[in-house]
C-alpha cells in the first residue's frame, strides 16, 4: 500500500489552502505521508501546472499524486482518480491537467469521477473542492482503498484533452514545444527522456530551431559538460529534454519562452 502524496497546487502559501489540504488528509489517513512538490504554480496555469505534475510522477512513480490546478472549480467539470498502466494514481480536476502525467506512466489504466459521497463529503463548497473532495479521495488511496470504490469508471476518451500535445515527428525533425523554463532559465520540450532512443536523440550533438533561433549544441549529460557561458542540451531532473546555458539563462540569451515551438534533429 502507497501511503505517499505529492501534492502541487497554485495555492502558494500565504493562506491556509495548503495546510487546511494536509489536515483533512492527516484526519482521514493518519499513516499517510503528504509531500509539496510546489504551490508556487502561477494563478490558473494548467498548463505549468501539468509539466509540473508530469516532472513529479516521473520521479515519484509510486506515489499517490495530488494536483489543484483548478479554474473550473465547482463548474460543471469533473473530479477524476485516475490509474495509469504502471498503477500509480492520480487525483485532480478534469481540466487536463493529469494527462502529460498518464502518457509517461503507460498511458490511461481507469479512470473515475470521483462522488464526494464515497469519502462522507456530501455537499462539498463550490469553491474548495481540493479540501472537500480531492483531499479526501487521496487520503482514501493512501489508506488503501480501491480507486473504483471512490466513484464511476468514465471513458478516457471522454477526459478534457491535455493543456499541450505530444512530440511529433516530421520530415527528419521532432517536432514539439517549449513547456516552461525553470528557476534557471532551463527551456524544457515536450520530449521526454524515455523516448529518445526510439527518436534518434541519443547522438554526441543536437541541432535545434526554437523560434527564430537554429543552433547545433552538444547533448550532455550535465551544465558542466560545457565552458561557463555556452548552451547544452540534456536530461534534467524532471525528465524532459532541455536546452540549458551553464551559469547562465537560456529563456533570456534565445528570447522564448512557453509555447514555443521547437524542431529537433541529430546533428553531424
Amino acid at each position: 500500500m502507497q501511503s505517499l502524496i505529492a501534492f502541487a497546487s497554485d495555492f502558494g502559501l500565504e493562506d491556509t489552502w495548503v495546510g487546511v489540504c494536509h489536515a483533512i488528509i492527516l484526519r482521514a489517513c493518519p499513516m499517510a505521508h503528504v509531500v509539496d512538490l510546489g504551490h508556487q504554480i502561477p494563478p490558473y496555469d494548467v498548463r505549468k501546472a501539468a509539466a509540473l505534475a508530469a516532472a513529479g510522477a516521473y520521479q515519484l512513480p509510486d506515489a499517490i499524486h495530488l494536483v489543484v490546478v483548478d479554474p473550473g472549480v465547482g463548474g460543471p467539470r469533473r473530479d477524476l482518480c485516475i490509474v495509469t498502466d504502471r498503477g500509480t494514481r492520480l487525483v485532480g480536476p478534469d481540466n487536463g491537467v493529469l494527462l502529460p502525467a498518464v502518457w509517461r506512466l503507460g498511458g490511461i489504466a481507469a479512470a473515475y469521477a470521483l462522488n464526494p459521497i464515497k469519502t462522507e463529503h456530501v455537499d462539498p463548497l463550490p469553491t474548495f473542492h481540493a479540501r472537500d473532495v480531492l483531499a479526501p479521495a487521496a487520503a482514501a488511496l493512501a489508506c488503501g482503498v480501491d480507486a473504483s470504490a471512490l466513484g464511476d469508471l468514465v471513458e478516457p476518451d471522454s477526459l478534457v484533452p491535455a493543456p499541450f500535445q505530444r512530440w511529433v515527428s516530421e520530415g527528419g525533425y521532432v517536432l514539439g514545444e517549449v513547456l516552461e523554463a525553470d528557476r534557471f532559465g532551463s527551456l524544457r520540450f515536450n520530449i521526454p527522456a524515455e523516448d529518445l532512443e526510439e527518436l534518434g536523440l541519443r547522438v554526441p550533438s543536437l541541432g535545434l530551431g526554437i523560434g527564430h533561433n537554429n543552433l547545433v549544441v552538444p547533448f550532455g549529460t550535465t551544465f558542466s559538460d560545457v565552458p561557463e557561458g555556452e548552451p547544452v542540451a540534456l536530461v534534467d531532473s524532471s525528465g524532459w529534454l532541455t536546452l540549458a546555458v551553464n551559469m547562465g539563462n537560456a529563456m533570456d540569451r534565445y528570447g522564448v519562452g512557453p509555447g514555443v515551438h521547437v524542431r529537433v534533429r541529430p546533428a553531424g
